[in-house]
């Protein structure tokens, strides 16, 4: 005999246990990212499982009297395929934060990503948590999620403002050490789309990037360049990336990036060149098949590859 199966609305579910949610449309969602690949760097070889950047939160608005809206998303990052306890990083603290939306734009309060980061992203970074997410190339100094932040968005024609003060260490000597400032500006005309940003990081130094995206048809192109200013120890890097991707039909695509980052203290410039294939099997899961190669460190920063290093990997993303 079967039985039944009833689901309990998240915003339901929320009321029974806070008292006065009941308002709130909250909505569960999360994407699991996970691969099998054969690794290839200048300390061997191996093969590693791993989980890239999988995640859990919950978003959602509340009305009030007036137009203001309040908005909330609170989102972590699981280790799936490693570290199962809390204690040794299994969950990390992704963006949380209530923002205030009206007529003049919104504000964010809480722990998010910089406008630096996240200008551009969607032109050019199309192997985001892979092995040849642009991170494993550039210095990370400025690929910032920040904590103790004031945001500011809003919709100007064609341009999408952000900026954000984020106040560093509150020690109590009031240093300040690692205050933020950080601004962007994204636009799109038709086809052609482009980001212009800057961010001041306090004890770090000063980045300045401009992403150009272009669509022809089922291709999109993307192009960017930033350059770094340490706040000391060494001078000026500039940073490349090109990305193209094209989709084949409705169910696959194939990608490519090219990267290049300006090297410090006299070593090599890193490089890292990468190709894919994505196959959606519905609209929330994907199944991928990247090789991403990396000269003189190219794979080092986030992926941790060592020299000359190569990544063959078959992985699924699932969204919901």
């Amino acid at each position: 005999m079967r039985t039944s199966q009833k689901t309990i609305p998240l915003s339901l579910l929320l009321s029974c246990l806070i008292p006065g949610v009941a308002i709130a449309e909250a909505q569960l969602f999360g994407k699991a990212n996970l691969s099998v690949a054969s690794l290839d760097d200048d300390t061997g070889s191996s093969t590693a499982i791993e989980s890239h950047s999988s995640r859990v939160g919950i978003k959602g608005s509340v009305d009030s009297k007036s137009s203001l809206q309040i908005n909330y998303r609170f989102v972590w990052q699981i280790d799936m395929s490693d570290d199962s306890k809390a204690s040794d990083d299994h969950i990390k603290s992704r963006e949380q934060y209530v923002g205030l939306k009206d007529r003049w734009g919104e504000l964010r309060i809480g722990r998010h990503d910089t406008p630096y980061k996240k200008a551009g992203k969607k032109n050019i970074e199309f192997f985001s948590d892979t092995y040849a997410d642009w991170n494993n190339i550039i210095t990370k100094d400025h690929d910032k999620r920040a904590d103790s932040s004031l945001s500011y968005y809003n919709t100007f024609g064609p341009a999408k403002l952000s900026i954000m003060y984020a106040g560093g260490d509150d020690s109590p000597t009031g240093d300040n050490l690692g205050e933020i400032i950080s601004a962007a500006a994204d636009m799109t005309f038709g086809d052609l789309s482009f980001a212009l940003a800057y961010q001041d990081i306090d004890a770090t130094g000063i980045a300045a990037k401009a992403i150009l995206g272009y669509t022809l048809g089922n291709t999109k192109l993307g192009l960017g360049a930033e350059k770094i200013d340490p706040e000391v120890g060494t001078s000026d890097t500039i940073n490349a990336i090109f990305s193209a991707k094209h989709q084949i039909d409705e169910s696959n695509t194939i990608k490519f990036t090219y990267a290049v980052a300006e090297a410090v203290s006299g070593l090599e410039d890193p490089t890292m060149m990468a190709m894919g294939l994505d196959h959606d099997l519905n609209v929330s899961t994907t199944l991928y098949a990247l090789l991403a190669d990396g000269a003189d460190g190219g794979l080092s920063a986030d992926a941790d590859l060592v020299g000359d290093a190569t990544a063959i990997s078959l992985g699924v993303v699932v969204k919901f």
